[in-house]
C-alpha cells in the first residue's frame, strides 16, 4: 500500500500526538481510498486525547467543535481536523446525537460509524485497524452497515442516502439485510435538512458511477420520503432508470433512454443533472423546483433550467425534414434567447448520443442512418453558433445614444426594444453589425413605427 502526499504531510500530526503519550490514527475515508489507491480528498485523524490535550499538544489550534471534540490544528501551513475518540447516543431528530462521550478506545469509537469500509484506522506506522471486516467488503465489493443497520439508519437517516452513493461509487451492491434496513426506514428521510441530500445527490452526480447511483435511488423509493417534494415526473421516472441497464430490451429510438445514457460520459456535473431533467421530460419550471428544493444555486438552476429550454425548442419545433433555413432561424432564436453557455451545454449532451445510438445499432446489427443523421445536424449547429455575430446589445456597433441623437426621440421604453431588434437582425443575418447601417436600419424602422401609428389615427 503506497503512501500518498497527504497522507505523508499528515504523519507528523499523529508522531507529535504520539510522543507526548496519546494514540493517533488516520481514519475513515482516507484509510479506505488509502487502501484501494484512489486520491485522497480530506485526512481525518482521531485520537485518545481530549480536546484540551490536543491544544496543548499544539501552538496553533483552532476549537472548530469542542462539543463533538474536533480540533483544527494548523501544522506546517495545513489545517488538519483532529476528533477524539468518542461514542454517541440519544440521537434526535434520526440525525444528530443527543449524547457524545470521549473515550480512549478505538475501537469504540469505530463502532459507532456507519459502514464497514469507513470504519477502518491506520496507525503511524501502516498497520490497518479493521475490527468490522472493512477490507474484506471491499475485496467482495459489499456495502454493509456497521453491526446493527437498522439501528445505524435510525440514528443518522442520511446514511441510507450515502449508502447508495458509496455502493455506486466503489461499484459495490449492498449487504441484504442493510438494503432491507433502509426500505424499512426510508420514510425517516423526512427528518433530514434538504441542504443535506442535496449535497449527497451532488457528489453522487459527480461521482463515477452516476446513472447507477440513480437506479439505486430509484429501486429505494427513497426520493418520495425527502423533507420537500420533489417533482413528480423525476419521482416517476423509477421505470426508466432501472431499464438503463437493460439496453437489449429498450428501442433504439428511445430519446429518453438514450439522453439518460450520456450521464456517466458527461464530465461536468451541471451536464449530468441536465440530462437527468431531460430524460425525465422536465419541464424547466420542474428543474428549477428541483434545484430550489436541493438547495442548490440561483446560478446553476437558471443555468440548467436553460438547457431544458433548449432542448425543448429544438426537440418540438426542429423536425428531422426541416429546411436548413428554417432551421437555422430557430437556432438563432434560441441561441438569443437561452444564451451561449446553455447552447454550448447542450450540444454537448446531443454529441453523446449518436455513438450510443452506433453501438446498439452495431449490437443489433441495425443500420438506420439515425446516428449519422444526428450529427450531420448537430454539426451544423455548433457551424452556426461559431458564427454567431452578436449575443446580445452590448455586441452591437451602436448603442442607446446613438439612435437617441439619430432618431430624435426621447429616452423611453422603445430603446430597449428597438435596441433588441437590431440584435435579433444581426444575429439573422438581415443586416451586417456596422454602424451606420444599423443606424439607417432603425431609421427605417422608427418611420414604419410612425407611420402605422399614424394610420391608425387617421379617421
Amino acid at each position: 500500500m503506497d503512501w500518498n502526499k497527504a497522507l505523508q504531510g499528515a504523519l507528523p500530526v499523529l508522531q507529535l500526538l504520539e510522543s507526548h503519550g496519546y494514540e493517533a490514527v488516520f481514519v475513515g475515508g482516507c484509510v479506505r481510498d488509502t487502501w484501494i489507491g484512489r486520491e485522497l480528498k480530506d485526512v481525518d485523524i482521531a485520537t485518545s486525547a481530549t480536546p484540551q490535550q490536543v491544544m496543548e499538544v499544539f501552538p496553533h489550534t483552532i476549537p472548530t467543535g469542542l462539543k463533538h471534540g474536533t480540533v483544527t490544528v494548523i501544522q506546517d501551513g495545513e489545517a488538519y481536523e483532529i476528533t477524539t475518540y468518542r461514542t454517541e447516543s440519544g440521537y434526535e431528530q434520526f440525525r444528530r446525537p443527543k449524547e457524545v462521550a470521549f473515550v480512549t478506545s478505538l475501537e469504540a469509537d469505530l463502532e459507532r460509524r456507519d459502514f464497514t469500509i469507513n470504519a477502518m484506522a491506520m496507525r503511524p506506522d501502516g498497520t490497518i485497524v479493521d475490527p468490522f471486516g472493512g477490507m474484506q467488503d471491499m475485496e467482495r465489493r459489499t456495502l454493509r452497515c456497521v453491526g446493527d443497520s437498522d439501528a445505524r439508519f435510525q440514528e443518522d437517516a442520511l446514511r441510507m442516502v450515502r449508502a447508495i452513493r458509496f455502493a455506486a461509487e466503489f461499484g459495490m451492491s449492498i449487504a441484504s439485510d442493510t438494503w432491507r434496513a433502509l426500505i424499512r426506514h426510508r420514510t425517516l428521510l423526512s427528518y433530514v435538512a434538504m441542504e443535506r441530500v442535496g449535497a449527497e445527490a451532488d457528489k453522487m452526480m459527480g461521482g463515477k458511477n452516476p446513472l447507477l447511483a440513480m437506479r439505486w435511488m430509484a429501486a429505494s423509493g427513497l426520493l418520495a420520503h425527502t423533507k420537500r417534494e420533489l417533482p413528480p415526473r423525476l419521482l416517476r421516472a423509477d421505470t426508466l432508470l432501472n431499464d438503463a441497464s437493460a439496453s437489449d430490451e429498450v428501442n433504439v429510438s428511445d430519446r429518453s433512454f438514450c439522453i439518460l445514457n450520456t450521464v456517466d460520459a458527461l464530465p461536468e456535473v451541471d451536464n449530468r443533472w441536465s440530462a437527468l431533467c431531460l430524460a425525465c421530460s422536465l419541464t424547466d419550471e420542474e428543474t428549477a423546483e428541483l434545484f430550489h428544493q436541493l438547495r442548490y444555486s440561483l446560478a446553476r438552476m437558471q443555468h440548467v433550467s436553460a438547457v431544458v429550454r433548449v432542448h425543448f425548442r429544438m426537440r418540438c419545433k426542429a423536425t428531422e425534414g426541416e429546411a436548413d433555413g428554417q432551421l437555422r432561424l430557430l437556432w438563432t432564436s434560441t441561441l438569443l434567447s437561452e444564451g451561449k453557455q446553455a447552447s454550448l451545454a447542450w450540444l454537448g449532451i446531443m454529441r453523446v448520443i449518436p455513438a450510443l445510438l452506433l453501438a446498439r445499432q452495431e449490437a443489433d446489427s441495425q443500420d438506420n442512418g439515425l446516428p449519422v443523421e444526428l450529427e450531420a445536424r448537430l454539426d451544423k449547429l455548433a457551424l452556426w453558433l461559431g458564427e454567431m455575430p452578436v449575443w446580445s446589445v452590448k455586441d452591437l456597433a451602436v448603442g442607446g445614444r446613438d439612435l437617441l441623437q439619430v432618431l430624435g426621440r426621447p429616452a423611453g421604453p422603445w430603446m430597449s426594444g428597438l435596441l433588441n431588434d437590431l440584435v435579433r437582425a444581426v444575429a439573422e443575418r438581415r443586416i451586417p453589425n456596422d454602424r451606420d447601417q444599423l443606424l439607417a436600419y432603425a431609421a427605417s424602422m422608427n418611420e414604419a413605427v410612425r407611420a402605422n401609428r399614424a394610420d391608425k389615427e387617421s379617421p
